[in-house]
């Protein structure tokens, strides 16, 4: 949503991709995934192990969200 706050989607893969490995001389991820404008809300908690995390913005509603297969 910052991205597209900004009028930048355009940079969202090169930030979100590229521009981290780059900088630290890793290989870049050739794994893709799709995001999709769609309202979802996020968990309250997440499983993690044996335990519950909180994820930031817990319960609150986000207009886009990664499109699962």
């Amino acid at each position: 949503e910052a991205f597209e706050n900004a009028s930048a989607l355009d940079k969202l893969e090169g930030f979100a991709s590229f521009y981290g490995a780059d900088f630290y001389g890793l290989p870049r991820n050739i794994a893709q995934i799709t995001l999709v404008k769609e309202t979802w809300q996020v968990p309250h908690t997440l499983p993690f192990d044996n335990d519950e995390l909180v994820p930031l913005k817990a319960g609150q509603l986000l207009g886009w969200r990664v499109l699962r297969d």
